[in-house]
């Protein structure tokens, strides 16, 4: 087994795994992945590897975007019938090595009976699950999804995997279909459960941020590059409570560290765009992971949160929020369901879902409905909750 383990890999790994463990449990798309459990792999190659099919007719140029170098370690994830596992191994040379990730067996057979007779020794399968991969920390210099990403039933626990096994630095390149209302096929609106907006703000969530997105090079699909951390110089960002949202870095020598014991009060009001996740409800999130990384427990801090004035539509259910607002979904409900997880009560107030013509029934059915924020806000405060104004 291939293995390279840098300086920092152990900080890495804690901080990493402990937002794995916090990370979603509910799939977002159950039964998506139901016919490559045993798939009819000849039948398969013949769909993937064919020229009517955009990421196989412009796979050089793909290739070429992905900017490998020889000698490096790359991680090829769905790599279905490993059209670009072969391609990446003949790139990165005999001192490199390529690892071919599935959750199908007989694809990986394929692989490797395909990538033998080419005579590529440097090819490596390796059998993924829905949630989980199989790779070491800091061991890939680039991770590879290609038409993938809609596939992963737990998106933020597969990027905590992918973050935690990237090096310093290193790449994480995304081909996927452009999803987009009006444009897009029918089949991509109802297979494909993003479009790139809600993909890249999950990547970056998951703690990645965006370099580079080479214009023209697809029409029916988008490749982005994202660089493992922050922009140069800021320290990683951990997610030890509430994974994917609201990472916080560590701080030596810090003063006024989380106390247990206290009541906080987040009175939102704030818009947000409708493919965003609202701020407000990221602050949250990240005053929960200041906890977690302090060694403390989310039922160390009592949190309630209220939404009203333009921050209301943030606990819309899907179906209302779509037709609302033209959007996907709501991108704030897998949000709110990992803090009400940690113990956080979210109310919104029934004054502003009567002013902004929100129908009792259109909010989340666990979000409680309020009399009004004012109400709220005096009654907490009033059980010594201390109050935090998100405007």
């Amino acid at each position: 087994m291939h293995s390279i383990v840098r300086v920092g890999a152990l900080l890495l790994a804690f901080s990493v795994s402990a937002a794995t463990a916090a990370a979603q449990e509910k799939s977002v798309k159950p039964g998506i992945n139901e016919t490559f459990r045993d798939p009819n792999v000849p039948q398969f190659q013949g769909r993937f590897e064919t020229e009517s099919r955009e990421v196989f007719a412009r796979r050089k140029e793909i290739l070429a975007a992905c900017a490998l170098q020889p000698g490096q370690v790359v991680a090829d994830l769905g790599a279905g019938t490993g059209l670009f596992t072969r391609l990446f191994a003949e790139t990165v040379g005999k001192e490199g090595r390529v690892f071919a990730l599935d959750i199908s067996q007989k694809f990986l057979d394929h692989i490797e009976k395909t990538s033998q007779a080419a005579g590529l020794q440097n090819v490596e399968p390796r059998l993924c699950t829905a949630d989980s991969l199989d790779l070491p920390p800091e061991s890939i210099d680039v991770a590879f999804i290609c038409d993938t990403y809609h596939h992963f039933e737990f998106p933020f626990k597969t990027m905590v995997a992918v973050y935690r096994a990237l090096k310093t630095n290193g790449r994480l390149i995304v081909v996927d279909f452009r999803r987009i209302p009006g444009t897009s096929t029918a089949w991509v609106l109802d297979h494909v459960r993003a479009g790139q907006d809600v993909v890249t703000s999950e990547i970056i969530q998951s703690g990645f941020r965006k370099t580079r997105e080479p214009d023209g090079l697809l029409k029916e699909n988008y490749l982005v590059e994202f660089t493992k951390g922050g922009p140069p110089g800021l320290k990683p960002l951990s997610f030890p409570v509430i994974a994917g949202y609201g990472g916080v870095a560590q701080v030596a020598n810090a003063v006024d560290k989380p106390q247990a014991g206290l009541k906080v009060l987040f009175d939102i009001t704030a818009a947000s765009a409708p493919q965003d996740v609202h701020q407000g409800l990221e602050r949250v999130a990240r005053l929960l992971n200041l906890y977690g990384a302090a060694g403390l427990k989310a039922s160390d801090l009592k949190i309630a949160v209220v939404l009203h004035g333009d921050a209301t539509k943030s606990v819309l259910n899907e179906e209302f929020y779509r037709a609302r607002f033209q959007a996907e979904r709501n991108p704030n409900e897998p949000l709110i369901r990992e803090l009400q997880k940690a113990g956080v009560e979210i109310l919104v107030c029934g004054q502003a879902l009567n002013f902004k013509g929100f129908p009792e029934s259109a909010v989340l059915g666990t979000v409680s409905i309020a009399e009004s924020a004012l109400t709220v806000n005096i009654n907490k405060q009033a059980a010594g909750y201390g109050r935090i104004s998100v405007p």
